[in-house]
């Protein structure tokens, strides 16, 4: 029996029905999340269009079949089923608009349709979007070749050359990562001045396979199926094409925090700022996974932050009154 959805035309209609918990997302986070909530008895909505996140995408390049490129994706893809066939919970398919903590300490979800919900807690793990260029070839070859995060994916690239583009510490991590395994990292520096003074330049500059382009900026990546190399122009209208099986787009991440902007303070990334429990300064709202200021980009660790805030909002559900 699967899970009961809720249709727009129902919401709209007007229910009394106030939940123990609302999670808002359905990746690696929000996935635990409910399921903890249900083995708690919570009667629980989950408001996401989608199930399963980053998780859901395989990652594949030339030569190598399709894989889960994640650690931790069979065990989000089993949570996935087993809230998909919970006839207890409540699977709201859309995408939430706004969260207001409400003068009796409840808190009102307002549905991107116009209509809402109410809950005695929240769990927000809406995850962080990756920044994009936005050329030709981008969006087409992810997944076959172009990354968001090395840190899922440059295991794959051992004895191949790469690029790596981007413009903060997370660039020049990746590009170290990279270094160590790959046979040549070629590195376009977007805001070469600002990561001169970075803690990871020295160490860089320092590997021999590591090529820097300095004002220079992609054009294009293109290829076949698969990703073979990558377009680029330099200040002074140079262009250059360069022989890569894949490219690393690693701008530093933007949460999803749209819900909460206007209800805590959010720390100088965007990040909603959680305890050791996961709580944030409200009593009653709790976060997890990459939209928090806990380490980003390991599905593990987010797994991890999804149970522990159910947890810790169950223990919160169960001493009210």
């Amino acid at each position: 029996m699967p899970e009961t959805s809720i249709s727009p035309h129902e919401l709209a209609a007007g229910s009394s029905d106030i939940y123990d918990i609302a999670i808002m997302g359905g990746g690696p986070a929000g996935l635990v999340a409910t399921r903890y909530c249900l083995h708690a008895h919570l009667s629980t909505a989950l408001v996401t269009p989608e199930l399963g996140g980053k998780v859901g995408y395989p990652f594949v390049i030339r030569g190598m079949e399709p894989v889960d490129s994640v650690w931790g994706a069979q065990f989000v893809h089993e949570c996935e089923t087993a809230v998909a066939v919970s006839p207890e919970l409540k699977h709201i398919r859309e995408q939430a608009s706004h969260l207001a903590h409400l003068p009796d300490g409840h808190f009102q979800v307002r549905l991107a349709g116009g209509s809402s919900i109410q809950a005695r807690a929240v769990i927000v793990a809406t995850g962080a979007a990756a920044q994009r260029l936005y050329v030709a070839g981008e969006k087409e070859y992810w997944g076959r070749g172009v990354s968001f995060s090395a840190v899922s994916h440059a295991h794959f690239f051992k004895d191949r050359s790469v690029a790596v583009v981007g413009g903060s510490q997370r660039t020049l991590v990746a590009a170290l990562e990279l270094a160590d395994i790959a046979r040549h990292v070629y590195l376009i520096l977007a805001r070469p001045q600002a990561m001169q003074e970075l803690p990871a330049a020295p160490l860089l500059r320092r590997q021999r396979n590591v090529t820097p382009f300095v004002s220079w900026e992609v054009q294009q990546i293109y290829g076949d199926d698969f990703v073979s190399g990558i377009s680029l122009v330099g200040s002074n209208g140079e262009t250059r094409q360069l022989p890569v099986d894949g490219v690393f787009i690693q701008f530093g991440l933007l949460p999803n925090n749209e819900l909460v902007r206007d209800l805590i303070d959010l720390d100088e990334g965007g990040h909603i700022p959680i305890d050791h429990r996961c709580q944030t300064s409200i009593p009653g709202l709790f976060a997890a996974g990459d939209v928090t200021n806990i380490q980003s980009e390991q599905v593990l660790v987010a797994v991890g932050e999804g149970a522990k805030a159910a947890l810790s909002a169950w223990q919160y559900l169960v001493t009210q009154h």
